[in-house]
């Protein structure tokens, strides 16, 4: 986990001029890579300029505060899952295609290429199944086409709106947990407990918003 998340930590340095280097067995590669990153870093920014990419977690196993749920199940040799939202600004219209090389379908690719990520939803996500059109439709109040809302997220047919762009990811929680489980044993043929010793995160989507 240590070395495939290094690597897509450094990626997204390179992507949004960010990087957050995890602890643990890199500790000893912070001073040597910080050179290199912090000029990732600035390529980034000139090259994504002007615009501007937010990512954070806004939640952990249900909790808004991720940091206490995530102390509350290591505690208890648990783990739980977490919800990232990302926001770009300012995006240019007319990014992406209609079919399959559509923004959504590019995004998707890049963040399910992340390990433990579930899901992925942008703008009003999954709360349109629930909506009408009047109330999800972006009505349009500027000649640029920007909108008085953005239940789109940003993106129409597959095509960057000039609005900002808005997704959520969903992680879910680590599956090596301390707690006793039942699992099937191929050696005594038959269900047993099981135990997975060792250190293990208790919440890896606090690790995510970086990538």
């Amino acid at each position: 986990m240590y070395s495939l998340s290094f690597g897509c930590t450094f990626a997204s340095a390179i992507a949004s001029g960010t990087l957050g280097i995890a602890r643990g067995a890199l500790d000893a590669y912070r001073e040597y890579m910080s050179k290199r990153v912090s000029v990732a870093g600035v390529v980034a920014k000139v090259l994504i300029r002007p615009a501007v990419v937010e990512a954070r977690i806004e939640e952990a196993g249900g909790n808004p505060d991720p940091r206490a749920a995530a102390s509350r199940a290591a505690a208890e040799g648990d783990s739980v899952g977490g919800l990232i939202s990302c926001r770009v600004a300012p995006v240019p219209a007319g990014l992406g295609e209609p079919f399959f090389d559509s923004l959504e379908s590019l995004i998707a690719h890049l963040v399910f290429s992340v390990p433990g990520v579930k899901g992925i939803e942008f703008g009003a996500g999954f709360r349109a199944a629930r909506m009408r059109g009047s109330e999800h439709n972006d009505p349009i109040v500027a000649p640029d086409g920007g909108t008085s809302s953005n239940n789109a997220g940003g993106i129409n047919g597959g095509i960057s709106s000039g609005n900002p762009l808005l997704f959520r990811v969903a992680v879910k929680p680590p599956s090596s947990i301390a707690c006793p489980q039942r699992s099937w044993n191929f050696a005594a043929g038959g269900p047993a407990e099981l135990r997975v010793p060792g250190r293990h995160d208790a919440c890896i989507a606090l690790r995510l918003p970086v990538v």
